[in-house]
Protein backbone atom coordinates (compact mmCIF):
# COMPACT_ATOMS: atom_id res chain seq x y z
CA UNK A 1 0.00 0.00 0.00
CA UNK A 2 1.06 3.26 -0.69
CA UNK A 3 2.58 5.48 2.00
CA UNK A 4 -0.03 8.14 1.97
CA UNK A 5 -2.83 5.79 2.37
CA UNK A 6 -1.07 4.06 4.92
CA UNK A 7 -0.75 7.59 7.08
CA UNK A 8 -4.30 8.22 6.39
CA UNK A 9 -4.88 4.72 8.62
CA UNK A 10 -6.30 5.07 12.19
CA UNK A 11 -4.14 3.61 14.48
CA UNK A 12 -5.03 0.33 15.66
CA UNK A 13 -4.62 -0.85 19.17
CA UNK A 14 -2.14 -3.19 18.64
CA UNK A 15 -0.78 -1.45 15.41
CA UNK A 16 3.09 -2.60 15.39
CA UNK A 17 2.30 -6.22 15.87
CA UNK A 18 -0.38 -5.87 12.79
CA UNK A 19 2.10 -4.02 10.70
CA UNK A 20 4.56 -7.20 11.01
CA UNK A 21 1.82 -9.59 8.96
CA UNK A 22 3.73 -7.76 5.83
CA UNK A 23 6.37 -8.89 6.41
CA UNK A 24 4.92 -12.42 5.62
CA UNK A 25 4.76 -14.11 2.22
CA UNK A 26 1.58 -16.11 3.13
CA UNK A 27 -0.80 -12.88 4.17
CA UNK A 28 1.07 -10.95 1.26
CA UNK A 29 -0.56 -13.29 -1.18
CA UNK A 30 -3.77 -13.19 0.67
CA UNK A 31 -4.42 -9.58 0.40
CA UNK A 32 -3.52 -9.76 -3.60
CA UNK A 33 -6.03 -12.13 -3.79
CA UNK A 34 -8.54 -10.28 -2.15
CA UNK A 35 -8.23 -7.04 -3.59
CA UNK A 36 -8.41 -8.45 -6.85
CA UNK A 37 -12.03 -10.10 -5.93
CA UNK A 38 -13.93 -13.28 -6.50
CA UNK A 39 -13.65 -15.88 -3.85
CA UNK A 40 -10.49 -17.74 -2.13
CA UNK A 41 -10.57 -20.71 0.34
CA UNK A 42 -8.21 -20.39 3.60
CA UNK A 43 -6.78 -23.10 5.37
CA UNK A 44 -4.04 -24.22 7.68
CA UNK A 45 -4.83 -21.26 10.44
CA UNK A 46 -5.79 -21.26 13.84
CA UNK A 47 -8.95 -19.08 14.89
CA UNK A 48 -6.17 -16.68 16.61
CA UNK A 49 -3.96 -16.56 13.40
CA UNK A 50 -7.11 -15.78 11.15
CA UNK A 51 -8.30 -12.99 13.56
CA UNK A 52 -4.73 -11.71 13.30
CA UNK A 53 -5.15 -11.98 9.55
CA UNK A 54 -8.49 -10.40 9.46
CA UNK A 55 -7.30 -7.51 11.52
CA UNK A 56 -4.44 -7.00 9.15
CA UNK A 57 -6.36 -6.46 6.03
CA UNK A 58 -8.01 -3.79 8.10
CA UNK A 59 -4.98 -1.60 9.57
CA UNK A 60 -2.38 -2.49 6.68
CA UNK A 61 -4.52 -2.61 4.06
CA UNK A 62 -7.09 -0.16 4.58
CA UNK A 63 -9.91 -2.89 3.77
CA UNK A 64 -13.22 -2.95 5.84
CA UNK A 65 -13.97 -6.87 6.19
CA UNK A 66 -17.40 -8.59 7.16
CA UNK A 67 -16.90 -11.71 9.20
CA UNK A 68 -20.34 -13.66 9.27
CA UNK A 69 -19.76 -16.03 11.82
CA UNK A 70 -22.45 -19.05 12.29
CA UNK A 71 -24.22 -17.88 14.88
CA UNK A 72 -24.60 -14.76 17.48
CA UNK A 73 -22.64 -16.35 20.28
CA UNK A 74 -19.65 -17.24 17.52
CA UNK A 75 -20.07 -13.58 16.27
CA UNK A 76 -19.49 -11.91 19.88
CA UNK A 77 -16.39 -13.98 20.22
CA UNK A 78 -15.09 -12.73 16.46
CA UNK A 79 -16.06 -9.30 17.73
CA UNK A 80 -14.11 -9.82 21.30
CA UNK A 81 -11.07 -11.33 19.36
CA UNK A 82 -10.74 -8.36 16.55
CA UNK A 83 -11.41 -6.03 19.72
CA UNK A 84 -8.22 -7.26 21.08
CA UNK A 85 -6.40 -6.36 17.50
CA UNK A 86 -8.10 -3.34 16.39
CA UNK A 87 -9.45 -1.56 19.61
CA UNK A 88 -13.19 -1.52 20.57
CA UNK A 89 -13.80 1.74 18.41
CA UNK A 90 -13.09 -0.69 14.86
CA UNK A 91 -15.19 -3.08 15.91
CA UNK A 92 -18.85 -3.04 15.04
CA UNK A 93 -21.64 -5.38 15.78
CA UNK A 94 -24.39 -5.68 13.26
CA UNK A 95 -26.77 -8.27 15.51
CA UNK A 96 -29.91 -10.21 14.12
CA UNK A 97 -33.38 -9.07 14.81
CA UNK A 98 -34.11 -10.82 17.76
CA UNK A 99 -38.43 -11.38 15.97
CA UNK A 100 -38.25 -14.91 13.54
CA UNK A 101 -39.61 -14.50 10.09
CA UNK A 102 -43.66 -14.30 10.10
CA UNK A 103 -43.77 -13.36 13.57
CA UNK A 104 -45.97 -10.83 14.73
CA UNK A 105 -43.80 -9.54 17.25
CA UNK A 106 -41.04 -6.39 17.40
CA UNK A 107 -37.40 -6.60 17.56
CA UNK A 108 -35.97 -5.04 20.17
CA UNK A 109 -34.79 -1.31 19.85
CA UNK A 110 -31.14 -1.74 21.14
CA UNK A 111 -30.48 -4.37 18.33
CA UNK A 112 -32.32 -2.22 15.39
CA UNK A 113 -30.33 0.77 16.22
CA UNK A 114 -27.04 -1.18 16.24
CA UNK A 115 -28.04 -2.12 12.96
CA UNK A 116 -28.22 1.28 12.18
CA UNK A 117 -25.27 2.53 13.67
CA UNK A 118 -23.16 0.32 11.91
CA UNK A 119 -24.57 1.41 8.34
CA UNK A 120 -23.78 4.28 9.73
CA UNK A 121 -20.47 3.57 10.02
CA UNK A 122 -19.82 1.76 7.17
CA UNK A 123 -21.04 4.94 5.29
CA UNK A 124 -18.25 6.48 6.75
CA UNK A 125 -15.59 4.92 4.83
CA UNK A 126 -13.26 4.85 7.66
CA UNK A 127 -11.80 0.71 7.52
CA UNK A 128 -13.54 -1.37 10.22
CA UNK A 129 -13.98 -4.20 10.89
CA UNK A 130 -18.17 -5.54 11.29
CA UNK A 131 -19.27 -8.65 12.44
CA UNK A 132 -22.40 -10.42 11.83
CA UNK A 133 -24.16 -13.99 12.92
CA UNK A 134 -25.10 -15.77 9.58
CA UNK A 135 -29.14 -14.46 10.55
CA UNK A 136 -27.93 -10.99 10.95
CA UNK A 137 -26.81 -10.79 7.27
CA UNK A 138 -29.89 -12.78 6.27
CA UNK A 139 -31.99 -10.40 7.20
CA UNK A 140 -33.19 -7.09 5.02
CA UNK A 141 -32.64 -3.72 5.94
CA UNK A 142 -32.76 -0.02 4.62
CA UNK A 143 -30.31 0.43 1.54
CA UNK A 144 -27.60 3.16 1.78
CA UNK A 145 -29.52 5.49 -0.55
CA UNK A 146 -32.73 5.79 2.26
CA UNK A 147 -30.42 5.75 5.02
CA UNK A 148 -28.05 9.23 3.71
CA UNK A 149 -31.83 10.70 2.24
CA UNK A 150 -33.99 10.43 5.59
CA UNK A 151 -31.01 10.79 7.96
CA UNK A 152 -30.19 14.38 8.29
CA UNK A 153 -26.42 15.71 9.83
CA UNK A 154 -27.94 18.99 12.61
CA UNK A 155 -24.67 21.55 13.32
CA UNK A 156 -24.90 24.94 14.90
CA UNK A 157 -26.81 27.97 12.71
CA UNK A 158 -29.31 25.30 11.48
CA UNK A 159 -33.15 26.30 10.80
CA UNK A 160 -34.99 23.83 13.21
CA UNK A 161 -39.18 24.90 13.57
CA UNK A 162 -40.15 22.51 15.91
CA UNK A 163 -43.06 21.75 14.22
CA UNK A 164 -41.32 20.69 10.82
CA UNK A 165 -38.63 18.81 13.07
CA UNK A 166 -41.47 17.03 15.71
CA UNK A 167 -42.78 15.77 12.33
CA UNK A 168 -40.10 14.63 10.84
CA UNK A 169 -38.29 12.66 13.73
CA UNK A 170 -42.35 10.57 14.24
CA UNK A 171 -41.63 10.00 10.33
CA UNK A 172 -38.30 8.51 11.44
CA UNK A 173 -39.93 6.35 14.05
CA UNK A 174 -38.60 8.36 17.02
CA UNK A 175 -41.20 8.49 20.25
CA UNK A 176 -41.95 11.49 22.11
CA UNK A 177 -41.43 11.60 26.20
CA UNK A 178 -40.98 13.16 28.55
CA UNK A 179 -37.33 12.64 29.29
CA UNK A 180 -35.48 11.05 26.65
CA UNK A 181 -33.04 7.80 28.17
CA UNK A 182 -33.57 5.56 25.47
CA UNK A 183 -32.41 5.61 21.80
CA UNK A 184 -35.21 6.16 19.37
CA UNK A 185 -36.59 8.94 21.75
CA UNK A 186 -37.35 13.24 21.94
CA UNK A 187 -38.75 15.52 24.14
CA UNK A 188 -39.03 19.75 24.01
CA UNK A 189 -39.04 21.66 27.11
CA UNK A 190 -39.29 25.54 25.92
CA UNK A 191 -36.42 26.39 23.54
CA UNK A 192 -34.25 22.76 24.10
CA UNK A 193 -34.78 19.25 22.11
CA UNK A 194 -33.45 16.42 23.44
CA UNK A 195 -33.16 13.68 21.10
CA UNK A 196 -30.95 9.88 21.32
CA UNK A 197 -30.45 9.03 18.04
CA UNK A 198 -30.33 5.52 16.37
CA UNK A 199 -26.31 6.78 15.57
CA UNK A 200 -24.93 7.60 18.57
CA UNK A 201 -23.72 6.16 21.91
CA UNK A 202 -25.48 9.09 23.84
CA UNK A 203 -28.41 11.75 23.94
CA UNK A 204 -27.62 15.02 22.81
CA UNK A 205 -29.31 18.50 23.83
CA UNK A 206 -29.90 20.90 21.00
CA UNK A 207 -30.10 24.32 22.11
CA UNK A 208 -32.30 26.98 20.53
CA UNK A 209 -32.48 30.72 19.26
CA UNK A 210 -35.65 30.87 17.72
CA UNK A 211 -36.05 28.39 15.08
CA UNK A 212 -31.81 28.03 14.76
CA UNK A 213 -29.51 25.77 16.49
CA UNK A 214 -27.87 27.76 19.04
CA UNK A 215 -25.64 24.71 20.40
CA UNK A 216 -25.81 21.29 20.93
CA UNK A 217 -24.52 18.62 23.58
CA UNK A 218 -24.38 15.27 24.68
CA UNK A 219 -26.03 14.71 27.64
CA UNK A 220 -26.10 11.50 30.70
CA UNK A 221 -29.35 10.29 29.79
CA UNK A 222 -29.27 8.87 33.86
CA UNK A 223 -28.42 12.26 35.55
CA UNK A 224 -29.58 14.50 32.46
CA UNK A 225 -26.68 17.19 32.67
CA UNK A 226 -25.37 18.14 29.96
CA UNK A 227 -21.78 17.71 29.11
CA UNK A 228 -19.23 18.12 25.69
CA UNK A 229 -20.25 20.07 22.55
CA UNK A 230 -21.08 18.46 19.59
CA UNK A 231 -19.75 20.13 16.29
CA UNK A 232 -22.42 17.92 14.47
CA UNK A 233 -25.48 15.47 15.16
CA UNK A 234 -26.58 12.53 12.92
CA UNK A 235 -29.67 12.05 13.42
CA UNK A 236 -30.95 8.43 11.53
CA UNK A 237 -33.77 6.19 11.39
CA UNK A 238 -35.28 5.25 14.35
CA UNK A 239 -36.50 1.65 12.34
CA UNK A 240 -35.18 -0.56 9.48
CA UNK A 241 -38.29 0.16 7.73
CA UNK A 242 -40.58 3.48 6.22
CA UNK A 243 -44.31 3.07 6.79
CA UNK A 244 -45.38 6.11 3.97
CA UNK A 245 -46.22 3.11 1.81
CA UNK A 246 -47.86 1.11 4.63
CA UNK A 247 -51.59 2.02 3.39
CA UNK A 248 -50.67 0.65 -0.12
CA UNK A 249 -49.44 -2.51 1.49
CA UNK A 250 -52.47 -2.86 3.68
CA UNK A 251 -54.28 -3.03 0.25
CA UNK A 252 -52.23 -5.67 -0.63
CA UNK A 253 -53.08 -7.68 2.16
CA UNK A 254 -56.45 -7.16 2.47
CA UNK A 255 -57.35 -8.64 -0.90
CA UNK A 256 -54.73 -11.56 -0.02
CA UNK A 257 -57.56 -12.55 2.83
CA UNK A 258 -56.56 -10.69 5.62
CA UNK A 259 -59.63 -8.75 5.81
CA UNK A 260 -61.60 -11.49 7.18
CA UNK A 261 -59.10 -13.29 9.90
CA UNK A 262 -60.55 -14.89 12.97
CA UNK A 263 -59.60 -14.16 16.33
CA UNK A 264 -56.67 -16.87 16.99
CA UNK A 265 -54.99 -14.58 14.09
CA UNK A 266 -55.73 -10.94 15.83
CA UNK A 267 -52.32 -10.14 15.83
CA UNK A 268 -52.00 -10.42 12.01
CA UNK A 269 -55.22 -8.27 11.92
CA UNK A 270 -53.58 -5.61 13.99
CA UNK A 271 -50.66 -5.39 11.36
CA UNK A 272 -53.40 -5.12 9.03
CA UNK A 273 -54.60 -2.28 10.97
CA UNK A 274 -51.13 -0.50 11.89
CA UNK A 275 -50.63 -0.29 8.25
CA UNK A 276 -53.99 1.17 6.90
CA UNK A 277 -52.75 4.05 9.42
CA UNK A 278 -49.23 4.17 8.53
CA UNK A 279 -48.54 3.08 11.92
CA UNK A 280 -45.95 0.67 13.81
CA UNK A 281 -47.57 -2.77 14.84
CA UNK A 282 -45.75 -5.34 16.23
CA UNK A 283 -44.73 -7.87 13.27
CA UNK A 284 -44.74 -5.37 10.83
CA UNK A 285 -41.01 -5.75 10.19
CA UNK A 286 -41.77 -9.13 8.65
CA UNK A 287 -42.90 -6.59 5.87
CA UNK A 288 -39.90 -4.98 5.22
CA UNK A 289 -39.17 -5.42 1.67
CA UNK A 290 -42.19 -4.02 1.00
CA UNK A 291 -41.39 -1.67 2.99
CA UNK A 292 -38.32 0.23 1.85
CA UNK A 293 -35.92 -2.77 3.51
CA UNK A 294 -34.65 -3.84 -0.19
CA UNK A 295 -30.92 -4.15 0.38
CA UNK A 296 -28.84 -6.73 2.00
CA UNK A 297 -25.76 -5.64 4.69
CA UNK A 298 -23.33 -6.46 2.10
CA UNK A 299 -24.80 -3.75 -0.11
CA UNK A 300 -23.30 -1.17 2.30
CA UNK A 301 -19.50 -2.18 1.96
CA UNK A 302 -17.23 0.27 0.26
CA UNK A 303 -17.24 -0.76 -3.01
CA UNK A 304 -13.99 -1.17 -3.64
CA UNK A 305 -12.25 -1.52 -0.31
CA UNK A 306 -14.55 -4.76 1.31
CA UNK A 307 -13.53 -7.85 2.33
CA UNK A 308 -16.13 -10.53 3.07
CA UNK A 309 -15.08 -13.66 5.48
CA UNK A 310 -17.32 -16.56 5.67
CA UNK A 311 -15.87 -18.28 8.84
CA UNK A 312 -16.33 -21.53 8.81
CA UNK A 313 -18.28 -22.65 5.51
CA UNK A 314 -19.60 -25.71 6.49
CA UNK A 315 -21.20 -24.78 10.06
CA UNK A 316 -22.43 -21.63 7.80
CA UNK A 317 -23.81 -23.91 5.02
CA UNK A 318 -25.92 -26.23 7.48
CA UNK A 319 -26.85 -23.09 9.53
CA UNK A 320 -28.46 -21.74 6.44
CA UNK A 321 -30.49 -24.57 5.40
CA UNK A 322 -31.56 -24.49 9.32
CA UNK A 323 -32.85 -21.06 9.31
CA UNK A 324 -34.49 -21.70 5.49
CA UNK A 325 -36.50 -25.04 6.92
CA UNK A 326 -37.23 -22.68 10.13
CA UNK A 327 -38.64 -20.15 8.32
CA UNK A 328 -40.75 -22.66 6.11
CA UNK A 329 -42.11 -24.82 8.72
CA UNK A 330 -43.46 -21.75 10.12
CA UNK A 331 -44.79 -20.27 7.10
CA UNK A 332 -46.96 -23.51 6.64
CA UNK A 333 -47.76 -23.72 9.55
CA UNK A 334 -49.65 -20.07 9.79
CA UNK A 335 -51.20 -21.57 6.48
CA UNK A 336 -52.49 -24.40 8.50
CA UNK A 337 -54.14 -21.96 10.81
CA UNK A 338 -55.81 -19.84 7.78
CA UNK A 339 -53.50 -16.92 7.36
CA UNK A 340 -52.64 -16.32 3.78
CA UNK A 341 -49.28 -16.58 3.02
CA UNK A 342 -49.07 -15.64 0.02
CA UNK A 343 -49.21 -11.95 1.24
CA UNK A 344 -46.10 -12.33 2.70
CA UNK A 345 -42.30 -11.51 0.88
CA UNK A 346 -39.28 -13.62 1.36
CA UNK A 347 -38.23 -13.88 5.06
CA UNK A 348 -34.45 -12.92 4.30
CA UNK A 349 -32.08 -12.35 1.19
CA UNK A 350 -31.46 -14.83 -1.38
CA UNK A 351 -28.47 -17.13 -1.05
CA UNK A 352 -27.68 -15.96 -4.65
CA UNK A 353 -27.64 -12.40 -3.79
CA UNK A 354 -25.20 -12.54 -0.58
CA UNK A 355 -22.83 -15.03 -2.25
CA UNK A 356 -22.58 -12.58 -5.66
CA UNK A 357 -22.36 -9.54 -3.43
CA UNK A 358 -19.84 -11.30 -1.78
CA UNK A 359 -17.88 -11.94 -4.73
CA UNK A 360 -18.00 -8.85 -6.46
CA UNK A 361 -15.92 -7.14 -2.74
CA UNK A 362 -14.20 -10.33 -3.00
CA UNK A 363 -14.44 -13.22 -0.48
CA UNK A 364 -12.77 -15.79 1.98
CA UNK A 365 -13.80 -19.25 2.97
CA UNK A 366 -12.64 -20.97 5.88
CA UNK A 367 -12.93 -24.20 4.23
CA UNK A 368 -10.49 -27.06 2.76
CA UNK A 369 -10.52 -26.76 -0.96
CA UNK A 370 -7.82 -27.91 -3.69
CA UNK A 371 -6.56 -24.11 -4.31
CA UNK A 372 -6.90 -23.02 -0.63
CA UNK A 373 -4.63 -20.91 0.36
CA UNK A 374 -2.45 -22.27 3.04
CA UNK A 375 -1.67 -19.92 5.57
CA UNK A 376 0.69 -22.10 7.47
CA UNK A 377 0.01 -20.37 11.04
CA UNK A 378 -0.51 -23.14 13.73
CA UNK A 379 -1.19 -22.68 17.02
CA UNK A 380 1.27 -22.02 19.87
CA UNK A 381 2.67 -25.00 22.29
CA UNK A 382 0.44 -24.98 25.11
CA UNK A 383 2.05 -25.47 28.80
CA UNK A 384 -1.32 -25.82 30.22
CA UNK A 385 -0.76 -24.30 33.71
CA UNK A 386 2.93 -25.25 33.46
CA UNK A 387 3.76 -21.57 34.32
CA UNK A 388 7.77 -22.29 35.53
CA UNK A 389 8.38 -24.36 32.61
CA UNK A 390 6.81 -21.81 30.61
CA UNK A 391 8.77 -19.03 32.28
CA UNK A 392 12.22 -20.62 31.88
CA UNK A 393 11.39 -22.29 28.34
CA UNK A 394 9.54 -19.33 26.68
CA UNK A 395 9.50 -16.08 28.58
CA UNK A 396 13.23 -15.94 30.21
CA UNK A 397 14.97 -17.66 27.33
CA UNK A 398 13.17 -18.17 24.44
CA UNK A 399 13.90 -16.79 20.82
CA UNK A 400 12.33 -15.20 18.22
CA UNK A 401 9.58 -12.34 19.54
CA UNK A 402 7.30 -13.56 21.79
CA UNK A 403 3.84 -12.02 22.82
CA UNK A 404 2.28 -12.94 25.86
CA UNK A 405 -1.35 -11.48 25.74
CA UNK A 406 -3.10 -11.92 28.75
CA UNK A 407 -5.19 -9.91 31.66
CA UNK A 408 -2.73 -11.42 34.11
CA UNK A 409 0.31 -8.95 32.60
CA UNK A 410 0.83 -7.52 35.62
CA UNK A 411 1.55 -11.38 37.60
CA UNK A 412 3.60 -12.09 34.37
CA UNK A 413 5.78 -9.13 34.72
CA UNK A 414 6.42 -9.60 38.93
CA UNK A 415 7.48 -13.56 37.90
CA UNK A 416 9.73 -12.39 34.94
CA UNK A 417 11.55 -9.52 37.43
CA UNK A 418 12.25 -12.59 39.67
CA UNK A 419 14.40 -13.77 36.90
CA UNK A 420 16.17 -10.57 36.26
CA UNK A 421 13.72 -10.24 33.11
CA UNK A 422 12.39 -6.70 32.37
CA UNK A 423 9.01 -7.00 30.35
CA UNK A 424 6.46 -3.98 30.72
CA UNK A 425 3.23 -4.63 30.72
CA UNK A 426 1.38 -2.73 27.42
CA UNK A 427 -2.49 -1.47 26.93
CA UNK A 428 -1.05 -0.82 23.16
CA UNK A 429 1.70 -1.10 20.73
CA UNK A 430 2.25 1.52 17.89
CA UNK A 431 5.54 -0.38 17.07
CA UNK A 432 6.86 -3.14 15.83
CA UNK A 433 8.62 -5.10 18.73
CA UNK A 434 12.42 -5.26 17.73
CA UNK A 435 13.64 -9.14 16.51
CA UNK A 436 13.74 -11.39 19.44
CA UNK A 437 11.70 -9.07 22.15
CA UNK A 438 9.70 -10.29 24.80
CA UNK A 439 6.19 -8.20 24.63
CA UNK A 440 3.75 -8.33 27.36
CA UNK A 441 0.21 -7.24 26.51
CA UNK A 442 -2.31 -6.69 28.97
CA UNK A 443 -4.92 -7.63 25.84
CA UNK A 444 -7.11 -10.23 26.41
CA UNK A 445 -6.58 -12.74 23.33
CA UNK A 446 -8.50 -16.15 23.22
CA UNK A 447 -6.19 -18.08 21.36
CA UNK A 448 -2.60 -18.23 20.68
CA UNK A 449 -0.55 -19.06 17.20
CA UNK A 450 2.82 -18.87 15.53
CA UNK A 451 3.82 -17.09 12.17
CA UNK A 452 7.05 -19.43 11.44
CA UNK A 453 8.07 -17.07 8.53
CA UNK A 454 8.17 -14.01 10.93
CA UNK A 455 9.92 -16.02 14.10
CA UNK A 456 6.50 -14.91 15.50
CA UNK A 457 4.65 -16.21 18.69
CA UNK A 458 1.69 -15.39 20.01
CA UNK A 459 0.60 -17.01 23.33
CA UNK A 460 -2.60 -16.77 25.57
CA UNK A 461 -3.96 -17.34 28.96
CA UNK A 462 -5.01 -20.84 27.04
CA UNK A 463 -1.62 -21.90 26.14
CA UNK A 464 0.20 -20.29 29.41
CA UNK A 465 -2.53 -21.21 31.77
CA UNK A 466 -4.32 -24.01 30.33
CA UNK A 467 -7.91 -21.86 30.30
CA UNK A 468 -9.45 -19.22 28.20
CA UNK A 469 -10.14 -15.71 30.50
CA UNK A 470 -13.71 -14.92 29.46
CA UNK A 471 -14.29 -12.23 26.96
CA UNK A 472 -14.97 -8.60 27.87
CA UNK A 473 -18.61 -7.46 27.90
CA UNK A 474 -19.63 -5.73 24.84
CA UNK A 475 -20.22 -2.11 26.07
CA UNK A 476 -23.82 -1.08 25.32
CA UNK A 477 -25.39 2.13 25.72
CA UNK A 478 -26.65 3.24 28.77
Amino acid sequence: MADAVRAALPVARLAGLLARAEESLAFRTLADRVASGGTIAVTDATAGARAYAWASLVATQGRTVLVIAPSEDRARRWRAELAGWLGDDRVVAFPERESMPYEAGSPSASSVHQRLLALWRLSDGEPIAVVASLRAAMEWTLPAHTLADRGRALRPGTTLPWQKTAAWLLSLGYEPVPEVSEPGTFSRRGGIIDVYPASAVEPARIELFGDDIESIRSFDPVTQRSQSTLEELVVLPAREITLEQGPLVADRIAAAGWDALGEDLADYTAILEGLRQGQYAPGVDAFGPLLGATASLLAHLPPDRATVVFEDSVELALAWDSYEALAEERRDELRDNGLPVTAFPPPYVPRTQLEREAGEHGAIRVAPADNALKLGWPGSANYAGRLDQFLREVAAAGTGTRVVATPQAARLSELLAEREVVATPQEFLADAPAPGALVLLHVPLAEGFAIPELDLRVFTDAEVFGFRTPRHPERRRR
